[in-house]
């Protein structure tokens, strides 16, 4: 099975991940966090991140939330409530007293806090299972990044976190498909902006 279309790389980067040990996911996560602290976080105001699934290994964002607070204070980070009935997401400033909860897919999400607005949103970090070299990504599947970043300004930034580098195509892009304009792997920083 050739690895361009979006369902064939789901399912494989989903098993990749899912395979991987304890020793090997904690090494991934370091570098990745090593590359993370390399972009140019300066200026930003509104960060969204998300909370990683941690039975699908998503890349630990705890750890660059922990060094974004310490080492860029003026940054406010957003996260996201999603609601399974129409597929969209509200968007609340995480305040670490705030408490969370898990959803049905075991997503930890914030119990409420002060509303943003997709459009006061400087940058999206976006969870993906693989992207390719012209910044097409592949989520799970259900649509909810690209209509939340649809609502987003022209100029938000937006970021894929990967512990994985990209394939050479993605296939069946769709128009409705946000692209990326920056991915993070465990080797490099990514540029699509170019």
């Amino acid at each position: 099975m050739e690895l361009n279309t979006k369902k064939a790389l789901r399912e494989h980067y989903k098993s990749l991940r899912v395979t991987l040990s304890a020793a090997q996911e904690k090494n991934l996560n370091e570098q990745l966090l090593s590359q993370f602290q390399q972009f140019k976080w300066e200026g930003l105001g509104y960060v969204h991140i998300f909370l990683p699934i941690k039975k699908f290994k998503e890349p630990d964002t705890i750890l660059l939330e922990n060094w974004l607070r310490v080492s860029y204070p003026q940054i406010q980070l957003v996260i996201s409530r999603s609601d399974l009935k129409t597929n969209m997401m509200d968007h609340y400033l995480w305040e670490k007293e705030h408490l969370l909860e898990l959803n049905k897919w075991g997503i930890h999400e914030p119990k409420g806090g002060e509303a943003i607005l997709p459009d006061q949103l400087d940058a999206v970090i976006i969870p993906l299972l693989a992207f390719d070299k012209a910044g097409n990504r592949v989520g799970y599947g259900k649509g909810f990044y690209d209509r939340f970043l649809s609502a987003c300004r022209p100029d938000c930034l937006k970021i894929g976190l990967s512990f994985f580098e990209p394939v050479p195509e993605i296939k069946d892009t769709e128009p409705a498909d946000i692209p990326l304009d920056y991915c993070i792997t465990c080797e490099q920083i990514w540029n699509f902006k170019r």
